[in-house]
């Protein structure tokens, strides 16, 4: 017995719905395929349609819940003790997708089964997420076994329900950014098991590059303005903001903001382009987050100076 659970915002998921119910039925398992909906602007007359298809519901919220409260929601309303979360965002183009995952019911608390981008370069406005998502996600699966809890990504994953019901993801995370390594961190400190096989779905919905770039400086802001980022052993899982904490350590910070203050435009031309450097985007974020970070210093000495 399989609960399939897709949070979806204005995308049309449709045939990645019917991609998978045609598997499932082939397989022979008692299923349910849930899409819920997170207040879209777009899609949801066709996405309407998934009630109409065999063992399939879309769920409708009238809020933004955000990308971690909607995985809690679905997997509250899941019957069934195994969930399989997919991002609307994904393709199937193996045959042998679901059964891969139903041979490992049992075997593990948590199964990842990765990631993949189309072969095709895209057109320059969202080569940085094509490359980005080509080079640093798609990554071997003994490397991800190697550090599990570091390469889990909630795009495409089965768990054990109880799991999320007792380790929910951290539904301060309404956005991009993170709530994966959070979720990993979780899964580590209570000891879940994750294991990491070859059984990637691609990823179609690429942002543009000025959305991913947005996107990106939105979650490193967060080391900043979520409080759960003060345990080092975390933040020892996220380069960025280790990195950030030894330019801090050495005295570099103040550096480092005023080269994005007066490279900025200069290095979102590159990252705009059709060959985006990822050293430069790396610079960017890290230059980023020491200029927020005394920005937000700045506020709290004003702030108490007018106290």
């Amino acid at each position: 017995m399989l609960s399939i659970l897709i949070p979806e915002h204005n995308y049309n998921c449709t045939k990645l719905v019917s991609d998978l119910a045609r598997q499932c039925k082939e397989a022979g398992i008692v299923f349910e395929i849930i899409v819920m909906d997170d207040n879209s602007e777009l899609c949801k007359a066709e996405n309407q349609g998934i009630s109409k298809i065999s063992g399939c519901v879309f769920v409708e919220s009238d809020e933004n819940l955000g990308s971690a409260k909607i995985r809690n929601c679905l997997a509250s309303m899941a019957q069934y003790p195994n969930l399989l979360m997919i991002d609307c965002d994904a393709e199937v183009n193996d045959e042998s997708y679901i059964e891969r995952y139903l041979n490992l019911i049992g075997q593990s608390q948590v199964v990842v089964g990765g990631v993949r981008y189309s072969s095709e370069r895209p057109s320059s406005d969202c080569c940085l997420r094509w490359i980005y998502g080509k080079r640093r996600e798609c990554l071997p699966t003994e490397v991800r076994n190697k550090y599990p809890y570091t390469s889990l990504f909630p795009f495409n994953l089965m768990m054990e329900k109880d799991i999320i019901l007792r380790l929910p993801f951290d539904e301060h995370f309404k956005d991009y950014g993170h709530e994966d390594t959070v979720f990993g961190f979780s899964l580590k400190q209570n000891g879940i098991k994750i294991l990491h096989i070859d059984n990637p779905l691609i990823h179609r919905g690429l942002d543009s590059n000025e959305t991913f770039l947005y996107k990106s400086l939105k979650a490193v802001e967060k080391y900043v303005t979520n409080p759960v980022f003060q345990s080092d052993e975390l933040i020892s899982q996220i380069k960025i903001f280790s990195v950030f904490r030894k330019v801090q350590s050495i005295g570099l910070c103040r550096l480092f903001a005023f080269k994005f203050r007066f490279t900025r435009k200069i290095m979102e031309a590159n990252l705009c382009s059709k060959y985006p450097s990822l050293f430069i985007f790396d610079f960017y974020r890290l230059s980023y987050l020491c200029y927020f970070f005394r920005e937000q210093q700045k506020i709290v000495v004003n702030s108490n100076t007018l106290k």
